[in-house]
């Protein structure tokens, strides 16, 4: 006669049972593992960067920090944007979009930005220690943003080192500026706009020996700004980007734009040209840009 159905089969097997509870065991503890940022104790040993200005910070910090990047954002190779294109060593993973790509990697630390994808942020944050960097606007912000990698890093000697660094050449540029009285004017020029007050250009070009002539119109920001109002402002010095072409050509196609022949920058070849990524860096690189708009303006005047 055959054995009856047992409606509950576990029953049965004292040993499936306890397998059953012992791997349902195993996945509450990986899914709870997994909900909760890494628990550590000491520097974050692996970290992981998804802003270009991560990419730049963590490189700069020097070889102990590099060490320790188990992931950097996608647009770390880009020249048109990162100081530090080609300089990674390629086995270190470029992050795309998926965050389960990230979380793969199970980095101790995360650095984002303000303006990262909100939905990419959402997806990890309950997982991983995440250090979110939200000012990108001058001088202040980047050392701001040092002392936060450097201290999340528990690294605060090496912040201190590039800190003082910057400091003491942003010293030496200002110790060459003209008098207040007799620094002219400028704009920085891209595709109809112009960066004004709390940006990275305004602290680079005072830094420089200029005055930033959006920031005194009352701009804040980057702002949209026609070429009528350019010419109405007839700024002493324009800085322009060379994009992808040659600067010289960046140089020919500003003074080729309707009305701009006769700006008292092009009439007195008094533009500066600098190539991608500079205009574009919010972190050291500052001050090279800062440091060829005052060796363009501390050259003879040109007539």
């Amino acid at each position: 006669m055959a054995e009856p159905i047992d409606p509950n089969p576990t029953r049965r097997s004292p040993l499936l049972s306890r397998r059953c509870a012992s791997l349902l065991a195993l996945a509450l503890v990986a899914c709870q593992g997994r909900a909760q940022p890494h628990a550590r104790t000491g520097p974050p040993q692996r970290v992981a960067s998804r802003t270009v200005f991560a990419d730049e910070l963590l490189w700069t910090l020097g070889p102990e920090i590099q060490a320790r990047v188990v992931g950097l954002s996608p647009m770390a190779d880009d020249p048109r944007y990162s100081m530090v294109a080609g300089r990674w060593p390629q086995s270190t993973p470029r992050l795309g979009r998926n965050p389960e790509e990230l979380l793969a990697l199970a980095p101790d630390l995360v650095i984002l930005a303000s303006f990262s994808a909100p939905e990419y942020r959402a997806a990890i944050e309950d997982k991983l220690t995440v250090l979110v960097l939200d000012d990108f606007t001058g001088f202040d912000g980047y050392l701001e943003n040092l002392a936060r990698v450097s201290e999340a890093l528990g690294s605060p000697e090496a912040g201190a080192i590039v800190r003082d660094r910057f400091i003491a050449r942003r010293a030496a540029l200002e110790a060459k500026r003209p008098p207040a009285s007799e620094r002219p004017t400028v704009i920085a020029w891209d595709h109809g706009y112009a960066p004004g007050s709390e940006t990275s250009f305004h602290d680079m070009a005072a830094s420089a020996g200029f005055i930033n002539l959006p920031t005194r119109e009352g701009l804040v920001g980057h702002q949209r700004v026609d070429a009528e109002q350019v010419v109405a402002w007839d700024p002493a010095w324009v800085v322009v980007s060379c994009g992808e072409g040659s600067c010289a050509e960046a140089v020919a196609a500003f003074g080729s734009l309707p009305g701009f022949a006769g700006l008292a920058a092009v009439t007195r070849g008094q533009l500066i040209a600098i190539e991608p990524p500079y205009l574009s860096t919010t972190g050291e690189a500052m001050l090279e840009v800062a440091a060829r708009m005052q060796a363009a303006l501390l050259e003879e005047p040109r007539e």
